[in-house]
């Protein structure tokens, strides 16, 4: 099982004690960042467990923990699509640039007069 655990803070690293201390012997967190489009950088780290079961007491003991005032997130990564990975963070957010595609649809389009 491979665990997500993320809002890591800036200052951390993969040997970092406050985020990572609860992590068995011989597995080593994979940190990334990923940046938001607005000059800022988020980072979460990737970690795989031996089993399921020591996947899920793992999150269970990260859920929750702060570090350096960030409270970590911790659950089973759920991987998706390379090109859905290259998106800006706040993607949903920005106004559509683009030429309307909607308009000949029924709502946009004024009613027959004769």
């Amino acid at each position: 099982m491979i665990i997500f655990i993320g809002n890591l803070p800036a200052v951390a690293t993969d040997r970092d004690p406050c985020a990572f201390a609860d992590l068995p012997e011989g597995m080593l967190p994979r940190i990334i960042k990923k940046d938001d489009g607005n000059g800022g950088l988020h980072r979460y780290a990737l970690v795989q467990s031996r089993s399921d079961r020591e996947g899920r007491r793992l999150i269970g003991r990260l859920q929750g923990r702060t570090c350096h005032d960030h409270t970590l997130v911790a659950r089973e990564f759920r991987s998706r699509l390379a090109g859905n990975e290259r998106r800006r963070l706040d993607w949903r957010e920005l106004p559509w640039d683009g030429p309307e595609r909607r308009v000949a649809e029924r709502r946009t389009v004024a009613p027959y007069r004769r």
